[in-house]
């Protein structure tokens, strides 16, 4: 399976992908889904424990060493890198930590979700001033019967006070990604990517004439005019050439 990930980088998307559906890369040698567990930014690699974050220095690639530690509260599921700062997403919050020193990631805010969405799998992607997060809510894995799933929108102008400004009911929601102004969201209760148009962060339209059915829909890649959708079972290649119709032009089974 790992070969085809690969073929599939180099053959569709051009991408220079680590062979891992965790490597999240932000230094422009490659890309990955939403759902993420360690990320790489100027020479420094960040990985999850539940209640921490690990920093290590590649500056000997091939003997990694643990340089810091951040402890957080339980939970922590996902990071990405935006605009040197780093996004966690937690089953119980959204973390932006500060990485001026990349050494040594420092806490800027901690913004915990509503009682309504707490206890979700929670992946997380920005653009510009707006972060987007899918909370997804399984009972007895991570969260309870009382509460919902949803994608929630975050103000984080400011980063050490990111806000709560919009909530968008979704069944099963897992991994997300953008193109332009139109969010991508995998469904994975409802079995469709779903559209949300985003121009307006305060006010989302989601877009179902547009929406894509797909059987287990989990994480998402886009990469200039093309993304990739992994399902449970294979790799669905779309074209993103006349947004907002999505065309799917292959697949690859895993």
């Amino acid at each position: 399976m790992t070969h085809r990930i690969c073929l599939f980088a180099l053959l569709f998307i051009g991408l220079a992908i680590a062979c891992s559906k965790e490597a999240a890369v932000s230094d422009g040698t490659g890309k990955s889904g939403s759902i993420t567990r360690f990320a790489i930014h100027n020479g420094y690699m960040y990985t999850l424990n539940p209640n921490e974050v690990l920093t290590y220095s590649l500056s000997d690639p091939d003997q990694p060493q643990l340089v810091h530690r951040l402890q957080t509260d339980y939970g922590l599921e996902t990071i990405i890198i935006y605009d040197n700062a780093i996004y966690l997403g937690s089953r119980t919050a959204l973390y932006i930590l500060d990485i001026s020193n990349p050494a040594a990631p420092a806490i800027l805010s901690q913004l915990d979700r509503p009682g309504a969405f707490f206890g979700g799998c929670d992946p997380v992607v920005v653009k510009e001033q707006f972060a987007y997060s899918t909370v997804k809510i399984i009972q007895n894995v991570c969260g309870n019967v009382s509460s919902q799933s949803a994608l929630i929108v975050y103000d984080v102008s400011n980063l050490e006070n990111p806000t709560v400004v919009g909530h968008y009911a979704l069944e099963l929601p897992n991994g997300l990604g953008y193109k332009d102004n139109y969010l991508f969201v995998c469904d994975e209760g409802a079995d469709r990517l779903e559209m949300f148009d985003i121009a307006n962060p305060l006010a989302l339209a989601q877009r179902p004439q547009y929406a894509v059915d797909i059987t287990d829909p989990v994480d998402l890649i886009v990469d200039g005019q093309k993304m990739i959708v992994s399902t449970k079972t294979d790799f669905q290649i779309f074209t993103l050439n006349d947004l907002p119709y999505l065309t799917r032009i292959g697949t690859i089974a895993k």
